[in-house]
């Protein structure tokens, strides 16, 4: 089967949505030009896929999230949808290399939780899993994010991470140094559909841009909005803390498209 890549920046805007970079790795996005007489629906395994409008009449473009878990060199299908008509195509992964990260923590049980602790953090996880697995009406009329606070973001996504030299999930996020306190404003507009205090993301909360487009902010100190409020972008959300695990006040800013947590500075201006 026939492998093809498009290589889009954000100078490419479809009827004003401006397209994140195509960035076929894990951790990465896929963007994905097809022509189809109506809408199709595309699917990579069970997740449904974002599927935006192009400027020509059969033009579309599939948007899909690839997880830090996929591996390079090889290939996975996306199934399409058209008109009852089913097809598929391949798309081969690059190679790229995260670095590793070791975290000092003085709070041990934070790294190795306490037998009471797994209660909370199963019933939390079960939590953080529908959020991020949301499939909804598109809720943004631009892609392009803006940053949620206004400090420079640490190049540690994807990072292998190990917590007194435990090893533990990759850095599925970017962090934010800032003071307690600061600003966190939405880098996108969607719905807050969920939040509360958690075990190791401490006060989090999460917006739903809708196409399977999630937002996740962790650590926070204080809320300004609420579940089920409909947020614009550059609306304040909360303010950094220090909450959960971590060795300092920043924001843990996470974005999962298709349930695939992917790099937030793809959807960047460019």
């Amino acid at each position: 089967m026939r492998k093809l890549f498009l290589i889009l920046t954000f100078s490419i805007v479809l009827w004003g949505v401006t397209l994140p970079q195509n960035s076929p790795y894990a951790g990465g996005v896929m963007v994905k030009e097809i022509h189809a007489a109506t809408k199709p629906k595309a699917y990579f395994g069970k997740k449904e896929l974002m599927v935006l409008k192009g400027d020509e009449k059969d033009q579309y473009y599939i948007v899909a999230g690839l997880s830090l878990y996929l591996k390079a060199h090889e290939s996975y299908k996306v199934s399409l949808d058209q008109d009852q008509k089913k097809s598929s195509f391949d798309v081969t992964l690059q190679e790229k290399q995260y670095k590793k990260q070791y975290i000092k923590m003085k709070n041990k049980r934070k790294v190795t939780p306490q037998k009471q602790d797994y209660k909370r953090i199963k019933s939390e996880s079960a939590r953080s899993k529908a959020a991020l697995a949301l499939f909804t009406p598109q809720k943004f009329k631009n892609l392009e994010m803006i940053k949620p606070v206004d400090v420079e973001i640490k190049d540690d996504f994807g990072k292998r991470r190990y917590f007194n030299n435990k090893p533990r999930k990759p850095h599925s996020g970017v962090d934010m140094p800032a003071p307690t306190g600061t600003t966190i404003v939405a880098p996108l507009a969607g719905e807050v559909v969920e939040m509360g205090a958690f075990f190791f993301n401490g006060n989090v909360l999460f917006i739903d841009h809708g196409q399977g487009l999630v937002s996740m902010y962790c650590h926070m100190s204080a809320f300004d909005v609420k579940i089920g409020e409909y947020v614009k972008q550059r609306q304040k959300i909360g303010e950094v803390g220090a909450t959960g695990r971590v060795t300092g006040p920043h924001l843990h800013w996470g974005v999962s498209l298709n349930g695939a947590m992917v790099d937030p500075r793809l959807f960047f201006k460019q």
